[in-house]
């Protein structure tokens, strides 16, 4: 688990920013690394911090299509170095109560 939050990190400093305004290092992954534990093990449900973070990111992806086409580019990023359980991952938006702003799926169209 920690060499895959590592490897996050690491990308996210190599990605830096996406094109528009959204950073993928300092405005997303901070707020979802909390929900690792949940997506990609065998957490029964998903920590405070992870539905926290992932309200914030929602409120953020609301802002703009931009925007939410720029966040959904980062989590596209941070789930390819992954092994993301989908099934769990699908439940979030509603153990998190937040309204979801992309597929959740293996390379999701960020379009």
């Amino acid at each position: 688990m920690a060499k895959i939050l590592l490897t996050l990190f690491a990308l996210t400093l190599i990605l830096g920013q996406t094109n528009g305004a959204i950073s993928c290092e300092n405005d997303i992954f901070h707020l979802v690394r909390p929900c690792g534990a949940f997506v990609l093990s065998g957490d029964a449900k998903p920590f405070d911090e992870c539905c926290v973070g992932l309200q914030s990111v929602a409120k953020m992806a609301a802002a703009s299509q931009s925007d939410r086409k720029d966040i959904c580019e980062c989590i596209k990023y941070f789930e390819a170095f992954g092994f993301v359980k989908y099934e769990k991952a699908k439940q979030l938006p509603d153990l998190c109560h937040f309204t979801n702003f992309m597929p959740i799926e293996p390379n999701p169209d960020c379009s």
